[in-house]
């Protein structure tokens, strides 16, 4: 079987083994890396949490890796710590993705952020990649009408409690909802999309995966 995929985390399996656990186009699956635990036997690109890979396995209900080539290094990107722990929270909503979700359509997407980065501002990626991934988890927020009066225009402001828009007539506070429904709707390059106050928007990010999913973002 040849797939592409994302390492996403890897545990030891017997004694110089370990299963490599990968986001792909079909999902999250499991793939035994037999005797990768020894340097020498060149594995260590496949087990490296980041990285994406083409790889080639057994036909099997947990298969084995037979072969595999790195398309993309996260080792090679010399990231920041903050890079790092923002890496660590994109890994941890990727496991949390549904089983049933269109999965053909968020890899692409998923290997897009991942290729951007130490590119792109970290905050910025982060924000555009926690947005994009409401659809998936099923609590698309409400950006179309005010979520009190109904009122299509004039839309100004996320109420993280409510779960959508409002518009002006309803509250006299400004926040990005510009930035909600761009980040949200719109598909360009990822350094397209618009900057923001990302410590705001980041926040009320944390603040809609808590009250939604019951999934605590650190920041």
């Amino acid at each position: 079987m040849k797939y592409e995929g994302i390492v996403l985390s890897e545990i030891d399996y017997k004694e110089a083994s370990k299963i490599v656990n990968l986001y792909t186009d079909k999902g999250k699956i499991g793939v035994k890396a037999l005797g990768s635990k020894k340097i020498k036997n060149g594995l260590l690109g496949f087990t490296t949490t980041g990285n994406t890979l083409s790889f080639v396995t057994t036909d099997s209900s947990l298969p084995t890796l037979l072969e595999y080539d790195i398309l993309d290094s996260i080792v090679k990107k010399d990231l920041s710590l903050d890079e790092m722990k923002y890496l660590g929270i994109i890994l941890y909503v990727i496991n949390m993705i549904p089983i049933d979700s269109p999965h053909s359509k968020i890899y692409p997407f998923i290997k897009q952020i991942f290729s951007n980065i130490g590119i792109i501002n970290i905050d910025k990626l982060l924000s555009i990649f926690l947005i994009k991934m409401l659809y998936p988890f099923g609590i698309t927020p409400n950006l179309k009408s005010c979520i009190k009066c109904g009122n299509t225009s004039n839309l100004i402001f996320i109420d993280i409690n409510l779960g959508g828009a409002l518009c002006s007539n309803c509250i006299n506070e400004f926040n990005n909802i510009n930035i909600w429904n761009e980040y949200y709707y719109e598909k360009k390059k990822l350094d397209l999309y618009s900057d923001t106050d990302f410590k705001l928007l980041l926040n009320q990010l944390r603040n809609y995966y808590l009250n939604y999913l019951n999934i605590k973002i650190k920041l």
